[in-house]
């Protein structure tokens, strides 16, 4: 058998997927990867349940890099070979699993029978009070002013006494508390006054007005979150406002007076809600006593003004002119933009506050379903469970997928760093609880741990080419031929030494066929050593194909050069910055003259602002900003991110913009909390590289916020 018929079959061989360099950074040894010693089953799992296919079946729920359906065999050396002698890599390709699991109950669950037992119940394991308990509506006010003789009446006894055939239509009357004090008589007394006054002119027998209409202290608080009920049902609603401005002319409005009554928070419902377009105004001048206040008060004609016309009033008009428009029925507004648009306006007024809710309660008045208000709720407990006795289209899943501008940022802040609005995150989670200290329950989220202790082996896979074959080969068969070829020559040089003994001519000098042989393999050794380290390169530090995803953790800032010696060995340039992943990347055209239009990320310490915030973070406390480096092993990506606490795992909660907006979150053992420091945008591969988690208690302070 000749030479060359063994070259070509050795290159006809089929030879094991190429493994590309590992490199363990805590010895600083380089490692190939072995068969794994035990195959992980199909449906194996750790005691947190995540679910970890294996390669036969992991087409059907992974994707890969290139937006295709994985294929099993896609990295071995053709689509042909079928064989199962490859190396396993671990979590067989997935990133290491979030150990996690909430074993405590929730403050509130979104279905009943999840909420503590009911000890006091005659059967097991019986649901306490059902999560949504509704505040019924009323079609009346439970108390009214009679017009004539303005006596306060219970309007149940009142129907009984008169019949429910009987008309008992009324004005509401709208003031603020900063013009209008509940607990001094002479403002009581003018207020009704003035609700007598408009009563009268309209024609209806009674009016409304919160400081004598609210009940005793039994009932009162109940009936404050049925003031939207009692805007509805009147038949008109009058504003009184009183102060020493605009009202020496006749026909000037109170401008002042009128941006003064609007910036509280409970007057707002009382406009949105107001059943004629056009509101009378009564304005009191203080500068005269009492007497003359209401005279020429109630002499002049009152000042009418469409309500539309009030938000010229406020700095926040444009929003205001937006739920307008939704009452009037001209642009309706989706449940999500109502609860966000409306909150936004609310949080820009003020109030005397009566309840950590009272923010959520008076939004909750613009909304189908009303929860019954509790003293012991925080304000985002409150809004959260008014969120999720709503249709708002999944409001608390997308709030926790945004990155407020400060970590100090209050929970109804909708801003976010990328300017991405509610409606533009696609959730994938779902909130399924409320939990105590403003967390809530979320399941059906994908994580992954972040590793800080120390670099750990990197499996890498290229694509066998040609080039990597003969190299294979070359380095394979190297020593042998070596060894052949210092036999051979020994060899021949032993038979031609006994030859020259038998009487062989002067002119015979010694060369024999296996002698020939030898130098022939002694050469192409010599060539394969010399150029062993081109062949070392070009076998390990080529394109890579594959890898083994993890998330390695480092604080500080490190640029990618140390980072790849560390890894991998030596400089490589296969980590590259990412674009948009945190609020601190960057990104600029491809310096390259035929991909101008191509992205590039840069390196974040090239921005003064960025490189300022690192050198500042070298002298931070323990509750101030930090600045951490994430390297992505599968994406191949390097993101600095800033953060007060190191983040010790990835949750992928929802989608924005084509990328995975994902949650780096600190763990607080104390009350097994995860707690969000800050959110990336990660690429769409990198998701399905995850695996499920079970619920996860969620915290949206910062714990830097919380001390």
């Amino acid at each position: 058998m000749g030479l060359s018929t063994i070259l070509r079959k050795l290159l006809k061989r089929k030879p094991k997927p190429l493994e590309v360099q590992e490199r363990d950074s805590t010895r600083g040894e380089e490692l190939h990867s072995t068969k794994s010693k035990k195959p992980t089953p199909a449906f194996a799992s750790s005691h947190t349940g995540a679910y970890h296919p294996t390669e036969k079946n992991l087409h059907r729920t992974v994707k890969d890099s290139h937006g295709g359906d994985y294929q099993p065999n896609q990295y071995k050396t053709t689509s042909s070979d079928q064989r199962t002698d490859h190396v396993k890599t671990r979590n067989n390709g997935f990133y290491e699993p979030v150990l996690y699991k909430d074993w405590q109950y929730p403050y509130d669950a979104r279905n009943r029978y999840e909420n503590p037992p009911c000890k006091n119940l005659p059967y097991k394991n019986a649901p306490t009070r059902p999560f949504i308990g509704q505040i019924e509506r009323v079609s009346e006010p439970a108390y009214l002013c009679l017009a004539e003789g303005m006596k306060v009446i219970n309007v149940q006894q009142w129907r009984k006494a008169n019949g429910k055939d009987v008309a008992l239509d009324y004005i509401m009357v709208s003031y603020t508390g900063k013009q209008f004090a509940s607990n001094n008589d002479k403002d009581k007394d003018s207020l009704h006054f003035i609700g007598q006054h408009a009563a009268q002119e309209a024609g209806v027998r009674a009016y409304w007005v919160s400081c004598s209409c609210l009940g005793m202290a039994d009932d009162q608080e109940e009936n404050v979150w049925r003031i939207s009920d009692v805007i509805k049902g009147a038949f008109q609603v009058v504003i009184a406002v009183a102060g020493p401005v605009g009202v020496k002319e006749m026909g000037t409005l109170p401008t002042e007076l009128l941006s003064q009554w609007g910036d509280r928070v409970w007057t707002l419902p009382e406009l949105l809600l107001s059943p004629e377009r056009d509101i009378e105004i009564y304005t009191l001048n203080r500068s005269l006593d009492q007497v003359q206040q209401l005279k020429q008060c109630l002499e002049r004609p009152p000042d009418r003004i469409n309500r539309r016309n009030f938000s010229r009033f406020w700095e926040d008009a444009s929003i205001v002119g937006q739920l307008l428009d939704h009452y009037e029925g001209s642009v309706i507004l989706s449940p999500l933009e109502l609860i966000a648009t409306a909150l936004k306006c609310l949080e820009r007024r003020h109030t005397t506050q009566h309840l950590p809710g009272d923010l959520s309660y008076s939004l909750m008045g613009l909304l189908r379903q009303r929860p019954n208000a509790r003293k012991d709720d925080s304000g985002f407990q409150a809004f959260a469970r008014l969120s999720l006795a709503n249709d708002s289209n999944m409001l608390l899943e997308r709030l926790i997928c945004l990155l407020p501008p400060s970590p100090y940022a209050p929970w109804y802040s909708f801003q976010d760093h990328w300017d991405a609005s509610l409606w533009d995150v696609y959730p994938r989670t779902q909130v399924c609880g409320i939990g105590e200290n403003d967390t809530v329950i979320l399941d059906g989220a994908r994580g992954a741990t972040i590793r800080w202790k120390s670099f750990k082996k990197v499996i890498l896979r290229g694509n066998a080419t040609v080039i990597r074959r003969i190299a294979v080969l070359a380095l394979t068969f190297v020593s042998p031929f070596f060894i052949a070829a210092i036999a051979m020559l020994a060899a021949g040089a032993s038979n031609a030494f006994q030859n020259s003994g038998y009487g062989y001519g002067s002119g015979y000098d010694g060369t024999t066929p296996l002698k020939a042989i030898g130098g022939l393999f002694l050469a192409l050794s010599l060539i394969i050593l010399l150029s062993s380290p081109w062949l070392i390169k070009k076998l390990y530090l080529g394109k890579v194909w594959n890898a083994q995803p993890w998330f390695f953790g480092i604080e500080g800032y490190i640029p990618i050069d140390e980072i790849e010696k560390k890894l991998f060995g030596a400089k490589s340039g296969r980590l590259s910055w990412s674009t948009t992943t945190s609020s601190l990347s960057r990104h600029d055209h491809l310096n390259h003259k035929d991909l101008v239009n191509y992205c590039e990320g840069q390196d974040p310490k090239t921005d003064p602002e960025v490189n300022a915030r690192i050198q500042k973070a070298l002298s931070s406390t323990n509750s101030e900003e930090k600045i951490f480096t994430l390297v992505d092993t599968y994406t191949m990506t390097v993101t600095l991110f800033a953060a007060v606490k190191p983040p010790v795992a990835v949750l992928a909660c929802g989608e924005e913009g084509g990328m995975q907006r994902a949650l780096l979150c600190s763990y607080d053992w104390t009350n097994n909390t995860m707690y969000r420091e800050t959110v990336l945008r990660m690429e769409t591969p990198a998701y399905w590289r995850m695996s499920p988690i079970r619920r996860v208690r969620l915290g949206l302070q910062t714990r830097a916020r919380m001390g």
